[in-house]
C-alpha cells in the first residue's frame, strides 16, 4: 500500500481528542457544576463514582472526597479537535480563576483518528508502538512543561528494556528494535499504549503546578503528539531523527548485554553495585543464582539509573533486596528497600529508612524511618516513625500511625500515634444510607375474589375441646357467677 499524503489541517480535522483536567477547590460542588456548564457548554454530572463514561453533551465531574479544598476530575469526551480548542482554553481559563493544581494533578489527552478521512498506512490499533517511542522527542515537552521530568504521573516512554533470552549484535539492532524498547502499557507513562489496540492513545505529559496557565504551551504538545502520532502511522522507513535517537537509547547496549549472561563481565563494568545472595558474594554463589538476581538488578539499571548501591536475593523469601541505591523515574514491583533514595512508581514493597520524592506507591509497607514528601500512597501501611509530607494517601482501612504534614489521608485508619498538622485532612468512608425496599409488583390484573376463595376455610374453632360458640357460652355463664 501507497502512503497518501495529507496536510497538516486534514490531519486535525481526522483527530479526537477526550479530555481529563483534575484540580482542587474550595467552591461549593454547585459553583463548580454551573461554571463549567457554561464554560463548555455542557450539562455537567456531578458524582463521586469513577465508572461513569462521558458523552459528547454530558461531561462528568468526579468529586473525589468532601473536604475544605475538595478535589475533582473534569472527565469530557472525545470530540472533534478543532472544536474541543476553545473548550480548553475556557475550561482552563476558570481552574486559573476559581481553582488551584498541584504536582499531582493533570490534564489527560486521550487520541484517536477518523481513519476513514486519515486513510493512513496503519491504523493506532495495528500500530508499531516502537516507532512512536523513537519518533517523539520528549525534549520538545519538557521545554513546556520541565515540572513533568521524572514525573511518576508521566514516566518516561525513552527506556531501554534487558534481553532476556536472545542475544542481539549491534548490527541488528535496527531490525530487533522493538524486543529493545519497553512498550509502556500503564498509566504511569507519558504514553499510555494500553488501548492502543482499540485505536486509543492516552498522553500523560501535560500536568503539574498551575498547568491552566499555559494555554499556549498545552496547544503546542497537542499540535505535537497529534502530528507525530500521525506520522508514525504513515511512514515506512526510519526517519534520520529516529535512527539517532535508536543509536543514543542503545548506547552501551553491548556492554549491559554481555553482563546480563555473565556475572563476572558484571562485576566488572558495575564495581560500585556489590550483588549478594543470601549476603554472601562468593562467585560460585552468585553464578548459582544468576538467572533469578539479573533481571530485577538490569530494571534497576537501566529503568532507574541505578549506579550503585548493595543488591541481595534471599533465597529463602524469594525477595529482592536493595541497600543504599538511588533510583529515578523508574517503576518496579517487589522490592524490600533500605537507605535508598527513591523517585517513580513501587508496587508491593516494603521501605526501610528510604527518602522518596514524588513517588506512587501501591500496596507496600513502610517500616521505620522513611520520609515520603509530594507523593501518593495507596493501600499502604505507615508504621509510626516515619514522616509524610505534602502527600495524598488513599487506604482502604489501612492503618496510618505517623507523622503527617499538608497531607489529605482518605478512608485509612488513624493509629493511636497518628499527629496531624492544620494545613492536613483526614477523610472517613460515607456510611450508605438505608435504601427503600419496594414491594413487589405484579402487572396483571387481580381478581381479589378468587383469592379469597382460594384462601377460605371451614371454621373448626379453636382446637380445642371447645367451639368457638361453646366457648363463649362457657365463658359468660363464668362471667355470671363472678357477678
Amino acid at each position: 500500500m501507497k502512503a497518501k499524503n495529507f496536510s497538516v489541517q486534514e490531519v486535525f480535522n481526522a483527530s479526537e481528542i477526550g479530555l481529563v483536567f483534575e484540580f482542587f477547590s474550595t467552591k461549593e460542588s454547585e459553583f463548580i457544576v454551573d461554571g463549567l456548564s457554561k464554560r463548555t457548554s455542557k450539562n455537567i454530572v456531578l458524582t463521586n463514582e469513577s465508572y461513569h463514561i462521558p458523552t459528547y453533551s454530558n461531561a462528568i465531574l468526579i468529586k473525589e472526597y468532601e473536604a475544605k479544598k475538595s478535589r475533582y476530575q473534569l472527565h469530557l469526551a472525545q470530540q472533534n479537535y478543532n472544536s474541543m480548542l476553545s473548550i480548553i482554553h475556557e475550561v482552563c481559563q476558570w481552574l486559573s480563576e476559581s481553582a488551584e493544581t498541584t504536582y499531582d494533578t493533570q490534564m489527560k489527552v486521550s487520541l484517536s483518528f477518523n481513519h476513514r478521512q486519515l486513510d493512513t498506512l496503519q491504523s493506532i490499533s495495528g500500530m508499531s508502538p516502537t516507532r512512536l517511542v523513537l519518533k517523539l522527542d520528549e525534549n520538545f515537552i519538557y521545554d513546556r512543561f520541565p515540572e513533568q521530568i521524572n514525573s511518576p504521573y508521566a514516566l518516561s516512554i525513552k527506556k531501554m528494556s534487558a534481553i532476556g533470552n536472545t542475544y542481539i549484535n549491534e548490527s541488528e539492532l535496527q531490525q530487533n528494535i522493538n524486543n529493545v524498547i519497553i512498550l509502556p502499557q500503564a498509566e504511569y507513562y507519558g504514553i499510555d499504549f494500553t488501548d492502543y489496540t482499540r485505536g486509543v492513545l492516552q498522553f500523560n505529559y501535560i500536568g503539574g503546578k498551575n498547568y491552566p496557565e499555559k494555554n499556549k504551551q498545552i496547544n503546542e504538545i497537542l499540535e505535537y503528539v497529534i502530528i507525530k502520532t500521525y506520522q508514525s502511522l504513515n511512514e515506512e522507513d526510519y526517519a534520520p531523527f529516529e535512527l539517532f535517537e535508536m543509536k543514543r537509547i542503545t548506547e552501551g547496549f553491548e556492554k549491559i548485554q554481555k553482563s546480563y549472561y555473565d556475572p563476572a563481565a558484571f562485576a566488572k563494568e558495575y564495581p560500585n553495585i556489590k550483588v549478594y545472595a543470601d549476603l554472601k558474594t562468593s562467585e560460585q554463589t552468585i553464578k548459582t543464582y544468576w538467572d533469578r538476581i539479573r533481571k530485577p538488578l538490569f530494571e534497576m539499571i537501566v529503568r532507574g539509573g541505578l549506579d550503585k548501591g548493595q543488591f541481595n536475593y534471599d533465597t529463602d523469601l524469594g525477595k529482592i533486596q536493595l541497600k543504599g541505591g538511588r533510583l529515578i523515574g523508574t517503576l518496579l514491583k517487589n522490592i524490600e528497600f533500605f537507605q535508598c533514595e527513591l523517585n517513580g512508581v513501587f508496587e508491593n514493597s516494603n521501605f526501610t529508612t528510604c527518602t522518596l520524592l514524588k513517588s506512587r506507591v501501591y500496596n507496600s509497607k513502610f517500616i521505620k524511618g522513611n520520609k515520603i514528601t509530594e507523593s501518593y500512597l495507596c493501600g499502604v501501611s505507615i508504621n509510626k516513625a516515619n514522616e509524610v509530607e505534602k502527600s495524598y494517601i488513599v487506604n482502604n482501612d489501612e492503618v496510618v500511625n505517623c507523622d503527617i504534614k499538608e497531607s489529605v489521608i482518605k478512608f485509612a485508619t488513624p493509629g493511636k500515634d497518628i499527629t496531624l498538622d492544620e494545613s492536613s485532612t483526614l477523610i472517613g468512608k460515607e456510611e450508605p444510607l438505608p435504601k427503600k425496599s419496594t414491594a413487589l409488583q405484579i402487572e396483571e390484573i387481580r381478581d381479589y375474589v378468587w383469592v379469597k376463595d382460594m384462601n377460605r376455610q371451614e371454621d373448626k374453632g379453636f382446637g380445642n375441646a371447645y367451639s368457638k360458640d361453646k366457648y363463649i357460652k362457657h365463658n359468660d355463664k363464668k362471667y355470671e357467677k363472678l357477678q
